[in-house]
């Protein structure tokens, strides 16, 4: 068995966790709500992050993970917004506000999501083609925060299905809710 069989990448991770939220949003375009929770994805998700845990590797992985979901997060929502940096900004205000005040219990992932979300936004309007290790930094201060010793998988999984229901609904916006164009997309990527 290969080691990637053992132990996923994280941009593997990332670009399956993309695939299956647009997917569901694609699937019930007809209704006005969001789609049901993906038990599948939740159970694949929690055992990559188990292998993660097992080896030894859950911190660097998870937030790896956390970065690749953010950076396809943002470039969906700069491409929405027509590469305009001021209303990327305004949408991250606004909707850092909504989330900040919809997540009040005792340890909400949003916040922490929106906080990495800035960074990457920030990286990709100003230097598009920078250093990914000043990125992984300055990601990796609310991250590491986020992410409690004692419940290192769970705090992973919630901030990695944040950022995956996110970036899933807003890619499939961006496709119009087309699975072949979702499907064409992501292949793509992936190579």
């Amino acid at each position: 068995m290969t080691e990637t069989a053992i132990r996923p990448e994280p941009r593997t991770t990332a670009f399956s966790l993309i695939r299956a939220t647009a997917l569901d949003h694609a699937a019930r375009r007809e209704h006005d709500e969001p789609p049901p929770p993906n038990r599948e994805m939740y159970n694949d998700l929690t055992s990559v992050l188990q292998n993660w845990h097992a080896a030894d590797t859950l911190r660097e992985d998870s937030l790896l993970l956390a970065e690749w979901l953010a950076v396809e997060l943002c470039g969906y929502l700069y491409g929405q917004l027509n590469q305009d940096r001021d209303r990327l900004d305004q949408w991250l205000r606004e909707f850092g506000d909504q989330v900040c005040h919809s997540q009040m219990h005792a340890h909400p992932a949003g916040p922490t999501a929106v906080e990495i979300m800035s960074v990457v936004a920030d990286e990709l309007a100003t230097r598009p083609d920078g250093p990914a290790g000043q990125r992984l930094i300055r990601i990796g201060v609310p991250y590491l925060h986020y992410v409690r010793q004692d419940h290192a998988v769970e705090d992973a999984r919630e901030i990695a299905l944040t950022f995956a229901l996110w970036a899933g609904q807003q890619l499939a916006e961006l496709m119009r809710h087309e699975v072949a164009r979702i499907n064409g997309y992501l292949d793509s990527r992936i190579r």
